[in-house]
């Protein structure tokens, strides 16, 4: 019987800040007390260990190569934008690429919440107020906002990301509780570079913290997505807003190495993780257009080649949980891109009657002084906290104006907040494709509909002379993060 074991073991460690990897871990990361048995631990039975080889045997070549873009914090306007612009790709099936924001509340306008979710990315919770060690109550009452105002169900609020990363057994096993799919915290290395897994033995990253001995985090079921670090020109790691720690250029050429180790290797995942509000410009800061412009240069370039998908980790999970061929891939449901046949617009966050604006003159804008957000909701009657996330509501239910919450039978996409009515109750609603004709074969003739044809050489890395790096002073970062 085989056993994945690894051993451990010390080393010196400074004080890191919101994504770093603090120095030496590169040298622990494959140094732990993760131990699992793949012959017990089986998809079947809801479980997979940690490994840098494809689920279930898939060879390389079969393997899609899969991007996931993150954002974290607040969703505001110009946030909204810079992210948009970032994915503004397509899939090999002709469907857009797609991404996942975890979201903080402070600041968030829920309308864009509604609009992230119902154009197929993913929204997760990132805590109400960005708070390091969170509590049961931080977690639920982003949660609760997330599907009050942003009309997002409750069963699609998946994912958890710690602010600064700081998470812990303790958090883990809250979101354990809480009915979180997984968790996506955790910093991968090289050398512990592995595919999304369950955590029923443990973690297997971030092990110089000593959270993968033997009795730190056994908790069946949920899942953890590491966030894999880009190695800069000195070899050290760079998580979280990697543009800042180079030149464009050089930032593109650190994470074009990266990508094909993963690319050429066992084809595990590729991040490219933001805050958003550091590719944007505010009046009186350095212009962060260079950095804008590289990191958008990068991902047109990956979404280029071959077999590349930009997933949502939800959608990453959906795939671990029944892995498909890349060839495959583009015909599975949670992959298609498909819009709702609504004869008006409906506040679902989508231009339902093709005029290019999303629910005008439907939404609510709610004031509070220092707390103002659009949703296509009630507005609570006072300013959401902590402790009571969703006051009451300013409207009283049957009167005028009156908005009707999402009930747990209708996606976002099918509710009428305003008509108190689900528009899709069976399985024969109309929809229209929204995909694209592409091209994304390695020969460069012919369509490729659904992620066919594989890949065998690298990226050529192609650097391109941009703009200074720009630099944000501490306090300023403080203030934005």
């Amino acid at each position: 019987m085989f056993f994945f074991q690894k051993k451990k073991k010390s080393l010196c460690l400074f004080k890191s800040g919101g994504g770093g990897v603090p120095a030496g871990a590169a040298a622990a990361a494959g140094s732990s007390t993760y131990a699992c048995d793949p012959q017990v631990c089986k998809l079947a039975n809801g479980c997979l260990c940690a490994s840098k080889n494809p689920p279930n045997g898939l060879s390389q070549a079969d393997t899609p190569q899969f991007v996931t873009v993150t954002f974290d914090d607040s969703i505001q306007p110009q946030l909204y934008k810079t992210a948009k612009r970032m994915l503004n790709v397509t899939n090999p099936n002709g469907c857009p690429g797609r991404g996942t924001w975890y979201v903080s509340m402070q600041y968030t306008d829920f309308s864009l919440v509604q609009q992230w979710y119902s154009t197929g990315n993913e929204i997760a919770d990132h805590t109400f107020t960005h708070v390091g060690t969170p509590s049961d109550k931080e977690i639920v009452s982003c949660r609760e906002m997330l599907n009050t105002y942003g009309g997002v169900p409750n069963a699609k609020i998946q994912g958890f990301r710690a602010p600064f990363l700081n998470y812990t057994k303790e958090t883990l096993n809250r979101l354990s509780r809480l009915g979180f799919l997984y968790d996506s915290s955790a910093s991968a290395l090289q050398d512990d570079a592995y595919w999304p897994y369950t955590l029923d033995y443990g973690m297997a990253n971030d092990c110089w913290t000593g959270i993968c001995g033997s009795s730190q985090t056994k908790i069946p079921g949920l899942w953890e997505i590491p966030m894999y670090a880009v190695l800069d020109n000195t070899n050290a790691p760079q998580l979280m807003d990697v543009y800042i720690a180079g030149q464009p250029k050089d930032v593109e050429e650190w994470s074009l190495n990266t990508f094909n180790k993963h690319y050429t290797g066992g084809r595990q995942p590729f991040g490219i993780y933001v805050h958003p509000t550091h590719l944007t410009g505010y009046p009186g800061l350095p212009d962060p257009a260079p950095k804008l412009d590289g990191l958008v240069s990068l991902i047109k370039k990956l979404s280029e080649m071959p077999d590349v998908w930009f997933v949502t980790n939800q959608q990453l999970l959906q795939w671990m949980k029944n892995p498909v061929k890349a060839s495959e891939l583009g015909n599975q449901d949670y992959m298609r891109c498909e819009q709702p046949v609504i004869a008006k617009e409906i506040c679902n966050g989508l231009d339902d009657d093709g005029n290019q604006n999303v629910d005008e003159g439907l939404m609510n804008s709610c004031n509070f002084g220092t707390t103002t957000f659009n949703t296509c909701f009630n507005c609570p009657s006072t300013a959401p906290t902590l402790d009571m996330p969703t006051p009451a509501t300013a409207a009283q239910n049957g009167s005028a104006g009156f908005r009707y919450p999402i009930p747990n039978n209708c996606d976002t996409k099918w509710w009428d907040p305003i008509g108190n009515a689900c528009l899709c109750t069976a399985n024969d609603c109309q929809y229209k494709d929204t995909a694209v004709m592409v091209n994304h074969t390695s020969n460069g003739n012919g369509i490729v509909a659904n992620g066919s044809g594989s890949a065998s050489a690298a990226v050529t890395i192609q650097t391109v002379h941009w703009e200074s790096l720009f630099i944000i002073s501490s306090c300023v970062i403080a203030f934005l993060l």
